[in-house]
């Protein structure tokens, strides 16, 4: 073999080395960011489970962690704050379980903020409509709450750190390069998830 032969030898081999060392990084920072949305998952579904143990027997059905078909009973507008919480519940859980399946798509994470939105608004409501008549029973719900919400924070934030370094590796060259190849997309944050009281 020439010194050329060598040369190209030598620059293809390194080429397969980097190919190789750059997917397993960008798989690797994939993968931190699926276990850190399971961490944030868990604390997710307890704050789920915990505000379905809130609703009152009456609209309280069978629990699981699986969003249950919605069932028309009143019009929106003419629904208590309760059922609104029901619905908003259920929606939460979607959100949830389509957030658990792609945890690095951005659709599923805005889903997911939308939906936190929403409860928490539903939440304040039912909780407006429950002062009247049970002020004590109000506040130790708020403060339970206001603590499993705060456990959230610190997870968000690593799963949003985590996104970020994820989404700067794929569009740095020439990794951005092998993430086109292989379809890496950026994935979607949770910095708008709003977990303070």
């Amino acid at each position: 073999m020439t010194m050329f032969e060598w040369g190209v030898a030598l620059a293809a081999l390194l080429g397969l080395f980097w190919v190789i060392g750059a997917y397993n990084r960008l798989t690797r920072l994939r993968a931190a960011v699926v276990d850190r949305y399971g961490v944030l998952d868990e604390i997710l579904t307890r704050y789920v489970l915990w505000i379905q143990g809130c609703l009152p027997d009456d609209i309280r059905t069978d629990f699981s962690t699986q969003p249950a078909p919605l069932e028309p009973t009143a019009p929106p507008d003419q629904a208590g704050p309760w059922l609104r919480l029901k619905a908003s519940l259920d929606q939460y859980l979607q959100a949830i379980a389509q957030a658990r399946r792609r945890p690095l798509d951005g659709d599923a994470m805005a889903a997911l903020v939308l939906a936190h939105a929403t409860l928490a608004a539903a939440w304040a409501g039912a909780m407006q409509d429950q002062q009247q008549s049970e002020a004590e029973l109000t506040e130790r719900q708020q403060l339970r709450r206001a603590r499993l919400l705060s456990q959230c924070v610190p997870l968000r934030d690593a799963y949003n750190e985590a996104v970020k370094t994820y989404n700067a590796a794929i569009t740095q060259f020439p990794a951005w390069l092998l993430a086109r190849m292989l379809r890496f997309r950026p994935a979607g944050n949770l910095v708008r998830l709003a977990l303070e009281s």
